[in-house]
């Protein structure tokens, strides 16, 4: 039960992006049993858009977008918890890797290990396995 990663987002996101018919792939098979996106994943999203100046207008309508060509997006997105947050922390301070990397892969380990993404971070943690 794969989830996908920040990148996948970035890629769907943007046409010109080199991965952006795999990313775009990616997001479609939402639709499919197993298939999350990472609370994390949407929560970094935002808040990359935001640090890079993005009007709240245009992170309406970037999320706007998404909902609407991957309407599975809406409901297929893991729930952020204390326990995610927890393997979060646990995963952050022991394996030494930044905080939205660490909460993803928090996510994938509740999960069966599996992360969609080319952030090759996740090919060094225990538990993680990254598919692409």
């Amino acid at each position: 039960m794969p989830v996908l990663d920040t990148v996948v987002l970035f890629g769907a996101a943007d046409p010109k992006d080199s991965a952006h018919k795999k990313s775009s792939g990616y997001l479609a098979r939402l639709v499919e049993p197993g298939y999350y996106l990472a609370g994390f994943a949407l929560f970094e999203f935002d808040v990359v858009m935001k640090s890079r100046g993005f009007s709240f207008r245009e992170r309406m309508l970037r999320h706007a977008l998404l909902a609407r060509y991957y309407p599975a997006s809406t409901s297929k997105t893991r729930a952020l918890s204390p326990t995610t947050l927890y393997l979060a922390a646990d995963v952050e301070g022991t394996q030494g890797i930044d905080y939205f990397d660490a909460g993803v892969a928090a996510e994938a380990k509740a999960l069966d290990g599996l992360v969609v993404s080319t952030d090759r971070v996740f090919d060094k943690l225990h538990g993680v396995k990254r598919v692409w």
